[in-house]
């Protein structure tokens, strides 16, 4: 088996809606979007191909690429597992509206209407309707094309909604003993608690977290920017349907990206705080849709990455991420943390005290179950292992005790 890639990183049917949606009166004219031969201007991120060799230890394989990868931001197919294996299998979409907002008082949007209940197939076929009505295509187009179409649609269109299939709760990874992906380190239902994850100590189950939501999309649903829970790392995999476009902005760049949505997109009236810390808690709804373009005229670094079925996508600590999906598809992810996270797991557990924002995991007995578990097995310890214990040591020996010798 080949192994896969590792990248990092119309209107519908009326719906029941829980809540209504607030838009612009007008045209949006924040953002000047005339000229979109900037999506073309984005670099790409690096795209790595394990051998099979390395593609038996996710770990290991992750350690080796994150020095380069972090400066970025062949299985049974989904719909076999979603209809056959699971076959009762139904979700609940969200509805959510094309347009990009004003963000003032005024102007409020809202991702969390709900849509309606679908099968898999039932799904599928009103993402495809709305994929011809608006292209009437089957889906021959470039990823680049359907890319300017997004952004023009966002900013010029009628106003539309699309619906996305986000945070449903299970996985399309195979049972079937037969399925080499699904029999692999790289299964995601059980990523997060392999030996080598810090969240294997999570002593109950957190769905999106410890444990994988799947997210089934049609064309233009969306994912807004955002950074993970707690800082952490998340991997994604795509299953199969069209691509996903993803944008990223380093981790370094965290603090430039909140003060560029602070200045450019937030009416201060509607900020919880003042400062990046008001930005960093609205982004945190996940209802921020911001161009890319705004980011590069204000010097803020962000990299593109076009997903294909059978890739996997990486995001890192505290690397804003966003983007949306070319047409009908299903994907799944899941959080995990190795070493180097703790130090900004401690940095997010600290906002979220300032912020009076709930913590999902205990950030400190993590790091006290990983220094215990590390030491007890010092005596037989691999170069992973050794890694583990060199980070979680300088984090204790700098952050808890400084003036340990």
């Amino acid at each position: 088996m080949g192994a896969p890639k590792v990248a990092r990183c119309g209107k519908t049917r009326k719906s029941k809606v829980k809540n209504s949606i607030s838009r612009p009166a007008g045209k949006v004219v924040k953002f000047d979007l005339t000229d979109l031969q900037w999506t073309n201007n984005i670099p790409e991120c690096p795209v790595y191909h394990p051998s099979e060799k390395e593609f038996e230890d996710p770990f290991l394989y992750l350690q080796n690429i994150a020095p380069e990868a972090s400066k970025f931001a062949a299985s049974t197919p989904a719909v076999v597992v979603l209809t056959k294996e699971k076959k009762d299998f139904k979700f609940e979409t969200n509805v959510q509206p094309l347009g990009i907002s004003e963000w003032n008082e005024k102007d409020i949007v809202t991702f969390s209407m709900r849509g309606r209940k679908y099968t898999y197939h039932e799904f599928e076929a009103l993402a495809n309707d709305a994929f011809l009505s608006r292209f009437y295509s089957f889906g021959s187009l470039s990823s680049s094309y359907v890319e300017k179409e997004f952004w023009h649609e966002m900013v010029y269109g009628e106003k539309g909604t699309v619906e996305y299939g986000v945070n449903i709760e299970g996985s399309a990874f195979s049972c079937d003993p037969d399925d080499k992906l699904g029999k692999s380190k790289w299964n995601l239902k059980n990523f997060s608690r392999l030996p080598q994850s810090t969240l294997r100590l999570v002593d109950k189950e957190i769905p999106g977290i410890t444990d994988p939501m799947l997210y089934i999309g049609m064309l233009f649903s969306m994912f807004a920017w955002h950074v993970e829970d707690h800082y952490l790392y998340s991997i994604n995999y795509h299953h199969s349907g069209a691509n996903k476009i993803w944008y990223g902005v380093p981790s370094h760049e965290a603090s430039q990206f909140e003060n560029v949505v602070l200045h450019n997109v937030y009416c201060n009236k509607i900020l919880p705080k003042h400062g990046e810390d008001g930005a960093f808690q609205l982004l945190a709804h996940k209802t921020t849709m911001l161009p890319p373009i705004v980011l590069l005229q204000n010097d803020v670094a962000v990299y593109k990455a076009i997903q294909k079925p059978g890739e996997f996508v990486i995001t890192f600590p505290k690397a804003y991420h966003a983007g949306f999906s070319t047409g009908f598809n299903c994907g799944e992810a899941v959080n995990f943390a190795i070493g180097d996270w703790f130090p900004l797991g401690a940095e997010a557990s600290k906002r979220y005290a300032h912020l009076r924002m709930f913590p999902i995991i205990p950030h400190e007995e993590l790091l006290c179950k990983e220094a215990m578990q590390i030491y007890k097995s010092l005596k037989v310890r691999g170069p992973f292992e050794t890694e583990q214990f060199n980070r979680v040591f300088k984090f204790f020996k700098y952050h808890r005790y400084p003036d340990m010798p």
